[in-house]
């Protein structure tokens, strides 16, 4: 359970959060995730956050935020459904504004995005043009390439040949403006560059305490 801002009454918003350990399979897996999205969905919550991690069965329930998600939104009529968080670099933008797109027409506009810029070496086998010290940089970048897709611009990205093709993302969402965070474990500059983009913050406290974020 994750603490969130101060909400209009004057009380604070909560959100779940799920990290598991599981190496297992079937359906029992995500019995917990969709059990305590119910819950939560019917007693006053705010959202749910599903992360990303690949290769190790610490996480690994949850190789992909907007799969789970999806899930999610079938299991719920009002909890916003956050990816906490898709690790940018390992995709392209067009996909996470895609499936993303499918959870705000499922959820008539719940989805929100937290974006990390990952720290597992080998998670980068993804996508190894963005290991590390790349993969900062490229968080941004895709950031930003996801919102500007988000609003119904044209992206170019490059064909095999390198001519741009002008990328227009469907299905539409229904949200305007697609809610983001930036995840980061305490580096100052992460924190600047978010508040420069207009994103809000989601730390990463986990072993570390609050005062020094």
């Amino acid at each position: 359970v994750s603490g969130g801002p101060v909400n209009a009454a004057g009380g604070m918003d909560f959100s779940l959060y799920y990290w598991g350990n599981d190496g297992g399979t079937g359906r029992d897996k995500y019995r917990l995730l969709l059990e305590g999205a119910a819950f939560a969905d019917t007693h006053g919550f705010c959202a749910v956050w599903t992360p990303e991690r690949h290769f190790h069965a610490f996480g690994g329930p949850y190789p992909n935020p907007a799969v789970t998600g999806a899930a999610v939104a079938g299991a719920t009529t009002r909890l916003g459904i956050r990816a906490g968080s898709c690790v940018a670099p390992l995709h392209h933008p067009a996909r996470i504004a895609e499936e993303w797109a499918v959870i705000d027409n499922l959820t008539g506009g719940r989805a929100g995005v937290a974006f990390a810029s990952g720290w597992q070496p080998d998670d980068f086998v993804l996508r190894p043009e963005n290991t590390p010290p790349a993969n900062k940089a490229a968080l941004f970048e895709t950031m930003d390439q996801v919102r500007r897709l988000w609003r119904g611009e044209a992206v170019a990205f490059p064909r095999a040949d390198g001519t741009p093709f002008e990328v227009v993302t469907q299905p539409r969402p229904v949200s305007a403006e697609l809610p983001v965070w930036v995840t980061t474990a305490g580096n100052p500059e992460t924190w600047a560059e978010a508040g420069r983009t207009g994103a809000n913050v989601r730390p990463h406290l986990l072993g570390r305490p609050i005062a020094a974020v």
